[in-house]
């Protein structure tokens, strides 16, 4: 599989679990509809990592799975002064709908669905300020299909 760079980065209220979305508007600024682009210029190390959340042995040599967690983190440079702002009153304290999406590549994307994200702003002398969006939705093994909150998105 090809790399992918996620310079656009997408949220919503939380809202439907979709694993299709259709793309608008000219490259390189898709537009999703329902989807918000997060302010500032670009993102940087977006990431989701599914992974395992609860493991129960099983008495011979195994584990269960029994939950799943999806960590979310993005880094948000070149951001206007009013950006922070904006972006703590889209996700502070709400559940919401995180898209990544590589504008060279949009198929597939990725997307977590009904997440708490915090931000928190990053300024460090030398070096760009940042907001650092992070969170985490843990849900159950048991979902499959499109019941589960992170999925593969295919894009049109």
């Amino acid at each position: 599989m090809a790399k992918k760079y996620f310079y656009r980065v997408f949220y919503r209220a939380q809202g439907a679990i979709v694993a299709t979305l259709t793309k608008a508007g000219t490259y390189p600024a898709w537009t999703f509809s329902g989807w918000t682009l997060l302010p500032g210029l670009t993102a940087e190390a977006a990431k989701m990592s599914p992974d395992v959340d609860g493991d129960e042995g099983l008495g011979d040599g195994t584990t269960l799975a029994t939950g799943e967690k999806v960590p979310i983190e993005v880094k948000i440079v070149g951001l206007a002064a009013g950006d922070y702002g904006t972006i703590r009153t889209a996700l502070l304290n709400t559940k919401v709908d995180l898209l990544l999406v590589d504008p060279d590549q949009p198929s597939p994307s990725y997307a977590a669905f009904g997440v708490r994200l915090y931000p928190t702003l990053e300024v460090t002398g030398g070096g760009e300020p940042a907001v650092i969006i992070k969170g985490e939705r843990k849900y159950g093994a048991g979902l499959t299909g499109t019941a589960v909150p992170f999925q593969i998105i295919t894009v049109s």
